[in-house]
């Protein structure tokens, strides 16, 4: 920002604060960057670069900062914003990174001062891991960051200086009023997190009848439920703040799927089809250049013969290529012969980079 006077300050200094973070430190090191948490967690987040100190107290961090990001589960930052609302500066910006932003924008109305300005954030991006450990400075790296804010704020000094401060992350801004947000959000986040939950579990009732159902349960299926593993408490407090909206989509899902039954019954294949073609026409308006919850890993497939340091010696080529693993996946291994591991990269450019820099190195590596 090239602004030497800003002040952040970040309440939960977890995956999502933390790698905030990561990223303004990263792009804009002259940044004093606060962070309000547990003892252990500022001291991590110090050791990795996510802050430049910590403070104990939401009330002692918040005096002097230009900007405040609530960062903490939804559960908690209702709380923590009427808390601060008593001790922010006139003309600070406050801002959050909430999944649900009906209920937090509305008690700021009520409890901010008018020379304080509100922005609700959500980054629409994440990971399945939780706390700092899993912090990443490149998280919101071409993600969709969106705001949501009043009319006549949106033109306001503080409104540019934050989206400023975002846009240092990589992220792409876009605007949203609360309501519109919440709607979509249930849509293609909240719903797609229940039903990957629901297809894990058919699958585990499965196992009492056909033990093999998990061992077939590769590819597509692990793909679509990659999320399934995701905390329950977060999950908790968005399905509450949102369930009116959520609650909407199950019911149209219900249909949907009692439609497909019918279809299905009356071998009405046609009728079928033409959802599969409308369900591939809609997917590619889908952005293929933007991170969101549910974009899948680019995976790339590895042979290995059974040897020590075999596993070191394939993190290390990808290491000295300056390429990052995002996930790791022993597949199979027969004692004596090898195994085939599963590497998950974010990009497919990543993985097509791997797969070259792995065959070079006398490795057997491929991609489906």
């Amino acid at each position: 920002m090239n602004d030497h006077s800003s002040h952040v300050v970040i309440v939960g200094v977890g995956l999502m604060g933390g790698s905030l973070g990561l990223a303004l430190r990263n792009a804009d090191p002259t940044l004093t960057i606060a962070g309000v948490d547990s003892s252990e967690t500022l001291a991590i987040a110090l050791q990795r670069g996510a802050i430049t100190h910590g403070e104990a107290r939401v009330e002692d961090a918040v005096k002097e900062a230009d900007f405040v990001v609530i960062a903490t589960p939804s559960s908690t930052a209702l709380s923590v914003l009427k808390e601060l609302s008593k001790h922010v500066k006139e003309g600070a910006v406050v801002t959050d990174m909430c999944s649900v932003k009906g209920p937090i924008v509305a008690l700021a109305k009520k409890a901010l001062p008018n020379s304080v300005l509100f922005v609700g954030g959500h980054p629409m991006t994440g990971s399945e891991r939780s706390g700092i450990r899993y912090a990443d400075g490149l998280l919101f790296e071409n993600a969709t960051y969106v705001l949501c804010c009043a009319p006549e704020s949106k033109v306001s000094d503080g409104y540019h200086r934050l989206a400023q401060l975002i846009s240092l992350t990589g992220a792409r801004i876009l605007e949203l009023d609360a309501e519109k947000h919440d709607r979509i959000a249930a849509r293609v986040s909240h719903l797609p997190q229940l039903l990957s939950v629901l297809l894990v579990n058919t699958a585990g009732r499965a196992r009492k009848s056909d033990p093999e159902t998990l061992s077939l349960a590769a590819g597509g299926f692990r793909d679509m439920t990659r999320i399934a593993s995701s905390p329950f408490p977060m999950w908790r407090d968005i399905l509450e703040e949102n369930r009116e909206e959520v609650g909407l989509a199950l019911t149209q899902m219900e249909a949907d799927i009692s439609q497909l039954k019918t279809n299905l019954s009356d071998l009405d294949f046609e009728a079928i089809r033409e959802q599969f073609h409308q369900a591939e026409q809609t997917r590619d308006f889908i952005p293929s250049d933007r991170k969101g919850f549910l974009k899948p890993l680019s995976d790339v497939f590895v042979f290995t013969s059974d040897r020590p340091g075999a596993l070191v010696d394939i993190t290390s080529t990808l290491f000295n290529a300056s390429l990052s693993i995002k996930d790791i996946e022993l597949l199979r291994i027969r004692e004596g012969t090898g195994g085939t591991f599963r590497l998950g990269f974010h990009e497919s450019t990543e993985a097509d980079q791997a797969v070259s820099a792995l065959i070079e190195n006398g490795f057997s590596a491929y991609r489906l």
